[in-house]
């Protein structure tokens, strides 16, 4: 039997047979599920188009930005803009909060990377998961009618949570799942010249809007897998890429209830915990060399993994058989 899984016009309806095609698929694509880590998509793959295009006989890229746009600098504008113009159109638009968020998940995915080989971690990670994605194929609609899916959350949820995604998700052998919200604020503050009390305000702001969004994610992850793993460790975190931790605990500080809200969140008792359980810019590599994590970098991350993830040891309901239908699944 093929390894692939079935196209959007093979239609599965029967559980048993889908879960099998599932396992089969991940025994074929994944044959080191057990001994290494694995992260899919392999290679990041950015939300902001860019276009190939030929101008004046030349292949180029084009960014698909508006030209002026902030961040962008002046000859990436008027690369885009004279390349548009040249074609007789204008490049399709994007926001540039899009372009920071890429780069911001994109360093963080690859530190993780980093670290799971030096780890010898035994996981797969997924990112920017849709919660509409697990089971969303046309050809699993009558299996997905017998599981649980985003659309079947209890009606005791807020109708929004069945929207939204996991920016970072690992499934790990021994460690049951890992979310990581990551936020890219911080790489521009200094251009802007933005006045301390707004930079505060600012991560003051994305950090409800992680608590938030993970809160979310633990109550699709746990209704999504409740059938075959109820009460699966869930290990939450949140990166910011471009801060460092002093600035995390500068904003934090002195507000009482965004420290409580942390607190419950991320899974301690003690404020002071708060910023050792978040991933910023002191254990991550340089966003201008991305993809050069140093030793120091790894030694830092390592802490945080440790701190985070294995300080808790093992989950006794992760077995291997299960981590091979929640990796098929």
């Amino acid at each position: 039997m093929s390894s692939q899984p079935p196209s959007a016009t093979q239609q599965v309806v029967n559980l048993a047979e889908a879960q099998a095609l599932w396992r089969q698929w991940v025994e074929a694509e994944i044959p080191d599920l057990e001994s290494r880590a694995y992260f899919l998509p392999p290679v990041y793959v950015n939300r902001v188009p860019m276009t190939r295009q030929s101008v004046a006989g030349q292949d180029v890229l084009v960014l698909g930005s508006a030209p002026g746009q902030a961040g962008q600098s002046n000859k990436q504008a008027m690369a885009s803009s004279s390349a548009a113009q040249a074609l007789g159109h204008q490049p399709p638009r994007v926001q540039d909060s899009d372009v920071r968020d890429d780069a911001a998940l994109e360093l963080v995915l690859k530190c993780l990377q980093k670290i799971s080989e030096q780890n010898k971690e035994v996981l797969v990670g997924l990112s920017q998961l849709k919660y509409e994605q697990c089971l969303g194929e046309p050809c699993y609609s009558s299996v997905a009618a017998q599981l649980p899916v985003a659309d079947s959350l209890p009606s005791s949820f807020p109708r929004n949570w069945k929207q939204g995604d996991f920016d970072v998700l690992l499934i790990h052998r021994h460690y049951g799942f890992v979310v990581c919200e990551v936020k890219a604020f911080g790489d521009n503050i200094h251009e802007l010249s933005m006045p301390q009390q707004d930079i505060d305000n600012n991560i003051r702001k994305k950090l409800k809007q992680a608590v938030s969004q993970l809160d979310k994610a633990e109550a699709m992850l746990s209704h999504l897998v409740s059938d075959i793993a109820p009460g699966l460790r869930i290990t939450k975190t949140i990166a910011f890429p471009n801060l460092t931790a002093r600035q995390l605990q500068q904003a934090i500080s002195g507000d009482t209830k965004l420290s409580q809200s942390l607190c419950r969140c991320l899974g301690t008792s003690d404020p002071v915990d708060i910023i050792g359980l978040c991933l910023c810019s002191d254990q991550l590599s340089d966003p201008k060399t991305s993809c050069d994590v140093s030793s120091h970098v790894l030694s830092e991350l390592g802490h945080w993994w440790q701190r985070r993830v294995a300080g808790a040891g093992p989950d006794s309901h992760m077995t291997f058989d299960l981590y091979k239908t929640l990796v098929a699944r």
